[in-house]
C-alpha cells in the first residue's frame, strides 16, 4: 500500500500547480483603473453579522475552492436593477482587472456596495467601512432563478444555505445482495441530493451473430459499451461539518449512478477502504487517494481533495475485480455511519489468493512467456509518462483559467460599453443623429460581447470537468501501475521461495547426516556384547529417531509450503497479466479524452463564429460620418 508520501507524489502534481492569480507573467497584467482600491477587501466585513442573502447569493453562484467567478458575480449584480455604469463601478472597486475569481469576503463587499447604491449612498470603500455596522440589505429580486450554468466539474460543491431535515434514510434503496449486510441501525442522515442520474447503463450487445465484416468492428463497440456500462460515482460536500472547533471534519455525499444509492462518508473512511483493499489485493492496480493534511484545511485544499476522492472511487468502479468486492459494495450501499458498521462485522484482510488455491493446470498456460519483458518495458516508460501527464495537466489547467479570464474580460468590456451607451446617449450637437446611432450600437456590441463571454465561460467549465479531470485520471492510473510494479519488486526481494528451497536443502543434508550417524550407531551397538559403548560414547540405538522424525515433518511442511508458494507465484503472474491487460484497455479512453476535447473546441468556435457573424452587419451599419464635422 502507498504511504502518505507516495500519495503526495502521485496525487499532488495537479495540487502543486500555481494558481492563475499567482502567475506573474500573465497576459492580463494591465494598469488598473483609478477607481480600484489596493487594500485587501476580503476582510473588511469579517466578523460582521451579515444578512442571510449574502451567504445565499455566494452559494448559488457555485463557489469552487472558496471562490466564485466574476461572471457569476455579474449575474447577481444584474438583478439588482442598477444601471450598467453603477455595476461597472462596483466591479472595478471590488475586482482587479487581472482577476477572474473572488472570495466570499469580496463578494460580500460587492453586495454591500449594491445595497448602498440602491440607497443612493456614495460608493467608496471609506463610506462602506464607516457604515459596516449598519449596512442596508441588498434587494436582489429573482436571485434564485439566475442560471449560473452547470457545475464547474463533476465533483462540484453541494451548496445550501440551510440545514437539511433530519431523519431521512441515507440509502435510497439498493438491490445489491451484500453478504455483510447485517446492520439494522436506523440513524439520522442526510437526504439524497437532487439526482444527476441519467438513464440506466446500456446492456452489453450480443455480437455472436455478426458476419465477418460486422465482426471487424465488434471490438470497438465492445470498448464503447464497456465505457457505457461503467458505474459513475459522484461525490459532493455534505451541507454541514461535524465535530467541534478545530476538530470539525467534512462529510461527503457519495452517490452511485448504477446502484441508485446515496451514503455519507468521511475522508478517514476512504483511507480505511484503501488500506483493506491493499491487503486483500496486493497485486492489483489500486487507485491513489489525495493526501492527508494536519490542522485546519482551507476550502481550496478541500475542493482538490473532493476531486481526488471522486477520481479514486470512479477508478475503483472501472476495475473489473475491485468494483465487485463486497467491501466496496458495502462502502457504496451501507446506509449507516461506516465506523459504526465496522464494529458489527468481521472483515477479512487475507489476500485474494487464499481462496484460489489449489490452482488449475490451465492457469499457467494463460500467462504469456514474455510477461517479464512486458512488465520491464512498462516499468521503463512509466516515470517519463507520469511526468508528461503532470506537465499536460498543469498546462491545460492554465489554459482553462485563461479561458475563464477571457470570459471575464469580455463581460467587463460589455459592461463598459453599456455604461458608455448611457453616458453618450445625447450629443452636445443638437441636430446630430450619428452619435445617437453610435450609442445604440454600443449597446448591441455589448450584448454580443456578453454572449461571447457566456460561450467562453461554458468552455472553461467544460475544460475543467472534461479534459483537465480526464488527464488527471489517466495520470493517477499511471502512478498506480508504477506503484504496483514497485510493490512486486519489494515482494520479490523477500525471496520466500528461495528461502524455502535453501532451508529444504539444508534440512535434507542434516537428515542424511543423522540417518548415517544413526545407522552407524545401530551397527556398532549390534557388534558390542554386554551393552558396551563400542567407542560411540554409550549411544543408545534409536536415540536419533525423534530428531529424524522432526526433520522429516519439517521437510514435508516446507515442501508443501513451497508448492503453495509456487502456485501463488503462478497466481501472482496471472494477476499481473490481467492487470496489464486492464491497463492496456484503459489506453482506449485516451482517444475519448481528445475526441471530447476537440468536440468542445469545435462547439465553442462555432458559437463564437455565430456571435461575431451576427455582430458583423451591426458594426458595418454604424455611421462613419459626423454631423457638423466642418
Amino acid at each position: 500500500m502507498s504511504t502518505v508520501d507516495d500519495n503526495d507524489d502521485g496525487m499532488t502534481a495537479s495540487f502543486s500547480a500555481s494558481t492563475f492569480e499567482s502567475e506573474v507573467n500573465d497576459p492580463w497584467t494591465a494598469t488598473t483603473r483609478g477607481g480600484l482600491n489596493p487594500m485587501d477587501l476580503s476582510t473588511i466585513l469579517s466578523g460582521m453579522p451579515l444578512p442571510a442573502i449574502y451567504t445565499t447569493a455566494f452559494d448559488l453562484a457555485q463557489p469552487s475552492g472558496g471562490k466564485v467567478t466574476v461572471l457569476a458575480l455579474n449575474k447577481i449584480l444584474a438583478v439588482s436593477g442598477l444601471s450598467p455604469a453603477t455595476v461597472d463601478k462596483i466591479l472595478n472597486i471590488v475586482v482587479a482587472p487581472t482577476r477572474s475569481r473572488i472570495t466570499k469576503g469580496e463578494c460580500s463587499v460587492a453586495l454591500a456596495l449594491v445595497a448602498m447604491a440602491q440607497k443612493n449612498m456614495e460608493l467608496t470603500i471609506e463610506n462602506l467601512t464607516a457604515h459596516r455596522e449598519d449596512l442596508p440589505i441588498p434587494h436582489l429580486p429573482g436571485l434564485e432563478n439566475i442560471d449560473f450554468g452547470s457545475a464547474v466539474d463533476t465533483s462540484g460543491m453541494y451548496a445550501t444555505s440551510s440545514s437539511l431535515p433530519k431523519g431521512h434514510p441515507v440509502n435510497v434503496g439498493s438491490s445489491i445482495s451484500d453478504p455483510w449486510r447485517t446492520s439494522t441501525y436506523k440513524g439520522n442522515g442526510y437526504p439524497p441530493p437532487p439526482s444527476y442520474l441519467a438513464s440506466p447503463p446500456v446492456p452489453s450487445a450480443d455480437v455472436s451473430g455478426l458476419s465477418s465484416d460486422e465482426a471487424s468492428g465488434s471490438s470497438q463497440r465492445d470498448v464503447h459499451l464497456w465505457f457505457l456500462n461503467l458505474d459513475v460515482i459522484r461525490i459532493t460536500f455534505a451541507p454541514e461539518k461535524e465535530g467541534i472547533f478545530l476538530f470539525r471534519h467534512t462529510n461527503y455525499i457519495v452517490e452511485s449512478k448504477a446502484r441508485q444509492t446515496t451514503v455519507i462518508r468521511r475522508y478517514s473512511d476512504f483511507w480505511w477502504l484503501l488500506d483493506i483493499l491493499a491487503k486483500r489485493f496486493p497485486y492489483r492496480i489500486l487507485p491513489n487517494l489525495p493526501p492527508k493534511r494536519l490542522g485546519v484545511a482551507d476550502e481550496v485544499f478541500l475542493e482538490r481533495r473532493l476531486r481526488g476522492l471522486t477520481r479514486f472511487m470512479n477508478a475503483l468502479m472501472r476495475h473489473p475485480v475491485l468494483k465487485n468486492d463486497p467491501l466496496v459494495i458495502s462502502f457504496l450501499t451501507e446506509p449507516v455511519e461506516l465506523a459504526l458498521w465496522r464494529k458489527n462485522v468481521v472483515i477479512s484482510t487475507e489476500d485474494e489468493f487464499k481462496a484460489m488455491l489449489p490452482i488449475s493446470e490451465s492457469l499457467m498456460k494463460q500467462v504469456p512467456l514474455d510477461l517479464e519483458l512486458q512488465l520491464e518495458s512498462i516499468k521503463r516508460r512509466l516515470p517519463a509518462s507520469v511526468e508528461y501527464y503532470r506537465s499536460m495537466v498543469h498546462v491545460m489547467d492554465r489554459v482553462q483559467k485563461r479561458t475563464e479570464a477571457n470570459a471575464g474580460d469580455y463581460m467587463r468590456f460589455s459592461l463598459a460599453l453599456n455604461a458608455l451607451a448611457d453616458c453618450e446617449k445625447h450629443c452636445h450637437v443638437e441636430e446630430c443623429y450619428s452619435c445617437g446611432q453610435l450609442s445604440q450600437g454600443y449597446g448591441k456590441i455589448g450584448s454580443h460581447l456578453g454572449q461571447a463571454s457566456n460561450v467562453l465561460e461554458e468552455q472553461a467549465r467544460a475544460t475543467q470537468r472534461g479534459v483537465v479531470e480526464d488527464l488527471k485520471r489517466h495520470r493517477d492510473l499511471l502512478v498506480s501501475v508504477m506503484e504496483l510494479l514497485q510493490r512486486r519488486e519489494r515482494a520479490r526481494e523477500g525471496g520466500l521461495v528461495e528461502m524455502l528451497k535453501k532451508r529444504i536443502t539444508n534440512q535434507e543434508q542434516k537428515l542424511t547426516h543423522l540417518r548415517t550417524t544413526a545407522a552407524a550407531t545401530a551397527a556398532a551397538a549390534a557388534r558390542t556384547e554386554g551393552g558396551g559403548d563400542g567407542g560411540y560414547g554409550g549411544s543408545e540405538p534409536g536415540i536419533y529417531d525423534a530428531q529424524i522424525e522432526k526433520l522429516v515433518q519439517n521437510i514435508q511442511s516446507d515442501r508443501a509450503e513451497l508448492e503453495t508458494q509456487s502456485q501463488r507465484a503462478i497466481l501472482i503472474n496471472h494477476t499481473l497479466w490481467m492487470e496489464v491487460l486492464f491497463y492496456h484497455k484503459n489506453q482506449a479512453s485516451i482517444a475519448a479524452i481528445y475526441q471530447n476535447f476537440v468536440h468542445e473546441q469545435i462547439k465553442t468556435s462555432q458559437s463564437l463564429t455565430d456571435t461575431w457573424e451576427s455582430l458583423s452587419p451591426i458594426v458595418h451599419d454604424l455611421p462613419m460620418e459626423v454631423n457638423a464635422f466642418n
